[in-house]
């Protein structure tokens, strides 16, 4: 059952601007009542405000069924992004981010009924008229109440609400629909083509496959043609995702793969990833490119504002669970703030190189299967890097603390800018010692690295499977537990 929402303020100042257009009997724009012919079902867009200039925004980019509707200052976030879903004549408005789509709160048929986004049930209430008004905006109109999405009160301040209101054409309730990612030049989806985005460490040895150097990395595009396929040197396991679709897995693929055929007109968009090779998985993580239909092309698509780096072992990794990495808390928790991701991070992996694999020195190189190969930290800005090391910890307590101090030092000169969260380890030891480097770092002047108290996040004997490892159920505990507190520093 939905929490009732509180009471609203009477709009006085939208009640006396309508009275005024009535009593001087001031023409308005006719509208139309027919969807807007520029509005196509594969295209993501903003939604922006034409009194105000700002985007229709999920409030903190939350994924939770509920949560609100708001103005914000235009931006690529990802909870910033709609498209349009057909429903035979109107549209459930679908954000990005969340899957979810634009809600009228609780069925109202009220002004000043609060939008929400939530689990897409085709409902008359997330059902939406898209009418082309004067200026090349359009009008939204819910089925069930015949408002229209209405910025409330004329606000022109990001974190403002969005509403509906009674019909009225002011510019209130005028939307530029904005593609994202719809003008540039047009790419060939080859491995260099601008328009794919890369996430995570991809290393490009190879100038004709690029690879995957570590686990939970991606490759993303928009794109347009009936098909899509990717071209692999040699065979490994591979997840994709179509028009922000469940990820799907393809096992022991090899070749010119295709993805999907049959796809409509307008404009796509695909991202594939790999399983990580590590251990005893050879499988190939190399990428050749994306295989477009007869006549298609790729287009530009816009990046999160966002960016997470995880640094971890196995348990960041999702071992030994068969479908990560999308079900991994670094996963998980990203995806749920409209960030980008990625996991510099193996099973056995330690803090110190005497133990193991020494994340202090393996977290500089581009691939966990080359220590030569050095990555270059300027290829894209990370926003926050969060540490979990210290459960496969063998050396002294001491020589950990020493070398995860130098490990903060050298996440620091990797990123300037960015927020560093050291979070204790799940099975809790050395949480003193991560405290201790966490101290050390705040007292040599670093005031963005912070320590993650997990104390309890995980009972060995419920949330894994072998008292150490987490299970799916079990990251998705981790992530509901860390997603706000990574909320804090973006």
């Amino acid at each position: 059952m939905r929490t009732p929402a509180p009471p609203r303020r009477r709009r006085l100042a939208r009640w006396l601007a309508a009275a005024v257009v009535t009593a001087c009997a001031v023409s308005l724009t006719v509208i139309g009542t027919s969807p807007a012919g520029a509005v196509e079902t594969g295209t993501w867009y903003r939604i922006v405000n034409e009194h105000s200039g700002l985007a229709v925004s999920i409030q903190n980019g939350s994924a939770t069924a509920g949560a609100a509707a708001v103005l914000a200052a235009p931006s690529d976030a990802a909870e910033q992004q709609f498209r349009f879903v057909d429903s035979g004549g109107h549209y459930r408005i679908q954000a990005r981010h969340s899957g979810q789509v634009l809600d009228v709160y609780a069925k109202s048929t009220e002004n000043g009924a609060d939008i929400v986004q939530w689990t897409d049930n085709n409902g008359t209430n997330q059902q939406w008229q898209v009418n082309a008004v004067s200026g090349g905006s359009v009008e939204l109109v819910n089925r069930n109440s015949g408002k229209a999405l209405d910025n409330w009160e004329w606000a022109t301040s990001a974190g403002s609400r969005v509403s509906q209101y009674d019909r009225n054409d002011l510019a209130a309730q005028r939307w530029q629909l904005v593609p994202v990612g719809s003008t540039g030049a047009t790419g060939d989806g080859s491995v260099t083509d601008a328009n794919l985005q890369y996430y995570g460490r991809w290393s490009r040895a190879d100038s004709s496959y690029y690879t995957m150097g570590w686990a939970g990395g991606y490759v993303e595009s928009a794109f347009t043609g009936s098909s899509i396929g990717v071209k692999l040197r040699g065979t490994i396991d591979l997840w994709y995702s179509v028009d922000g679709g469940a990820e799907t897995w393809l096992r022991n693929a090899s070749g010119n793969v295709t993805i999907r055929s049959g796809l409509g007109s307008g404009t796509h968009t695909i991202r594939i990833g790999f399983r990580e090779r590590a251990g005893s998985y050879t499988g190939d993580p190399a990428f050749g490119g994306f295989l477009l239909a007869s006549g298609g092309a790729t287009v530009s698509i816009a990046r999160p504002e966002h960016h997470i780096e995880f640094i971890g072992d196995s348990i960041t990794v999702g071992q030994p669970n068969g479908d990560r990495p999308f079900t991994t808390y670094p996963w998980l928790s990203a995806e749920a703030l409209g960030a980008s991701h990625m996991q510099v991070a193996e099973g056995g992996a330690c803090v110190s190189t005497a133990d193991c694999r020494g994340m202090v020195d393996w977290f500089l190189r581009t691939t966990n299967q080359d220590f030569d190969e050095m990555w270059d930290f300027s290829t894209y800005e990370t926003d926050l890097v969060v540490i979990n090391l210290g459960t496969n910890n063998k050396v002294s307590s001491v020589e950990f603390q020493s070398d995860y101090v130098l490990l903060l030092e050298r996440a620091r000169q990797a990123y300037p800018d960015a927020e560093i969260l050291a979070m204790g380890v799940f099975r809790e030891r050395l949480l003193q010692e991560v405290q201790n480097a966490v101290a050390a770092r705040n007292a040599a002047g670093d005031q963005k690295v912070h320590y993650v108290d997990t104390v309890g996040w995980v009972d060995p004997v419920a949330d894994t499977g072998d008292n150490v490892h987490p299970h799916d159920a079990g990251h998705a505990k981790i992530a509901n537990l860390l997603t706000p507190i990574l909320a804090q520093y973006l």
